[in-house]
């Protein structure tokens, strides 16, 4: 293929997710700079990525990878489903839309790992960056953001009583779930805007898209890495039947989350030398940390019959459908998952370990499963997990990723989870429920022995779609980016998305990505 067939541009970024999407805005800005931008997937125009309360319908549609894990050897040999959003906008598409930062020691525990510029203080202005908020505390958020973070001022009269059920339980019920809360409850603010998913395609793209220096290439595959002089140059890209070579002059930047950005790196050559030669390609820069630290939260259901017509179950028809189409209110405006909260698995904890999410809805099999009848459900989840996976390409498709998240491989976390049942069942069971709770779903029987919840979760266990840190940030050998995000001793190569954590932030991982996106734009364009 002769360069002269090909394209070029200042700034080369892969994958339009969170991360690149907000890359995308931020280094065209400038008009001087070409900037053109990637997806695999397919443009964000399924109808249902707009109606929040429609997120789960997208799963294992078009706009998802639907990936599964190998058989989880501490899970009974059950593999997981992990979704993975294939559209503009990403996982960012097809998520839950709900904004928590994660707790100050997540980012000051970056820095002391040997991230200088990484602590909280000096990324909270990032945040405040991207909001825009109604919040009066303007130190935590900002007003005039791309991005627009509401909490809903009516939620459904369910997740009213989980806030009274959790504070008969012990839990202060907060204002703001982001303001580093280590035991509290309250309603979660979302990324919604008059009814309607905020995603960061909505928010941070569509106002670059008229500019003529930003280019978006949706059904772009990116095949690997150019090289010259062991630099990176470029990337080769799959454009329907024809591929083409991409060159960038300042940068190649990588957004593909956690499990496609490790895989683009073993694709180009970059990784475990054992790894890539089992491949078939030639070793260009050995890192071995390149897949490995796999990072998600473990979640596990606790569900409730309620009484007929009481909850969110069933309210999908079509006048509610009519009724959000034509004025943007009822049910479908909801993101179901109205109110959670943090607790701590031990009191002397200066930070959460756990979380909640409650559901006025039954939430079972990620959406699959649809019991008859209505119900709620709470889900216990681990937000600082100690074991460690890995992603690496199968053996046949280096296409497919081969993903293990070693879930409960570290002992400790099934003993946190298991106080985290305790501690979610009691809250379900508290008085403020009375009259609204019936039999149990899930489990169907009152579990009397730790032993009991043990098996449980070993066979309810599931992942909350939180991947995270397969090129991790860090200034040690098994470090894959630096903190300028720049490939370990590879010129013209970045990494900018949920892969560079070092460890799994206290909560849901899109507003931490969003930030890892505007601290990545600020390092370039200084």
């Amino acid at each position: 293929m002769s360069k002269s067939d090909s394209l070029y541009a200042d700034y080369l970024i892969v994958g339009a997710g969170s991360a690149g999407c907000v890359l995308a805005y931020r280094l065209s800005a400038d008009p001087s700079r070409k900037v053109i931008l990637l997806e695999a997937g397919i443009r964000d125009w399924h109808p249902l990525i707009k109606i929040p309360a429609a997120f789960s319908k997208l799963y294992r549609s078009g706009v998802d990878y639907a990936h599964h894990s190998v058989a989880q050897p501490e899970l009974f040999g059950r593999s997981l489903f992990i979704p993975r959003g294939r559209t503009l906008g990403g996982s960012g598409a097809i998520n839950a839309m709900i904004y928590i930062r994660g707790h100050r020691d997540d980012y000051d525990g970056w820095a002391a790992m040997g991230n200088p510029g990484w602590g909280y203080e000096e990324l909270l202005p990032l945040f405040r960056k991207s909001e825009r908020s109604a919040s009066t505390n303007t130190h935590l958020h900002g007003l005039d953001g791309l991005w627009n973070i509401e909490t809903p001022l009516t939620i459904h009269p369910l997740s009213r009583i989980f806030l009274e059920a959790a504070q008969q339980t012990g839990y202060p019920i907060v204002d703001d779930l982001n303001d580093n809360v280590a035991h509290g409850v309250g309603i979660h603010p979302v990324n919604i805007q008059n009814g309607a998913r905020h995603s960061p395609a909505h928010a941070f793209l569509r106002p670059a898209m008229h500019r003529a220096n930003l280019s978006i290439l949706t059904g772009a595959r990116a095949l690997h890495a150019l090289w010259e002089s062991g630099k990176v140059t470029g990337v080769d890209v799959n454009l329907g039947r024809r591929t083409r070579s991409i060159y960038a002059t300042e940068s190649v930047i990588l957004c593909g989350g956690a499990i496609e950005s490790p895989l683009f790196l073993m694709r180009s050559g970059i990784g475990d030398p054992e790894i890539i030669r089992g491949m078939q390609i030639p070793v260009r820069r050995a890192l071995s940390g390149v897949g490995r630290n796999l990072q998600d939260h473990p979640v596990v259901p606790i569900a409730y019959r309620t009484h007929k017509g009481s909850s969110f179950d069933g309210e999908d028809t079509l006048a509610n459908l009519i009724r959000w189409w034509w004025k943007r209110e009822g049910p479908l405006c909801s993101n179901l998952c109205e109110t959670g909260g943090f607790t701590r698995s031990q009191d002397d904890l200066r930070a959460p370990d756990l979380q909640y999410h409650f559901a006025p809805i039954f939430f079972v099999d990620h959406g699959f499963v649809r019991p008859k009848g209505n119900g709620i459900s709470l889900a216990p989840i681990l937000v600082q997990p100690q074991s460690r996976g890995i992603v690496s390409p199968a053996p046949n498709d280096h296409f497919v990723p081969w993903i293990d998240p070693a879930v409960y491989s570290n002992s400790s976390d099934l003993e946190k989870m298991v106080v985290g049942f305790h501690k979610a069942r009691a809250i379900m069971e508290a008085p403020a429920f009375d009259g609204w709770r019936l039999e149990p779903y899930l489990p169907s029987v009152f579990l009397q022995s730790d032993p009991e919840v043990v098996e449980y979760l070993r066979r309810n266990t599931e992942l909350l779609y939180h991947p995270v840190g397969t090129c991790r940030m860090g200034p040690d050998e098994d470090s894959v980016v630096d903190t300028e995000l720049r490939v370990h001793g590879v010129d013209g190569l970045r990494v900018v998305d949920a892969s560079i954590m070092p460890n799994i932030t206290r909560g849901n991982t899109q507003a931490p990505t969003v930030l890892i996106a505007e601290k990545a734009a600020e390092l370039m364009l200084r």
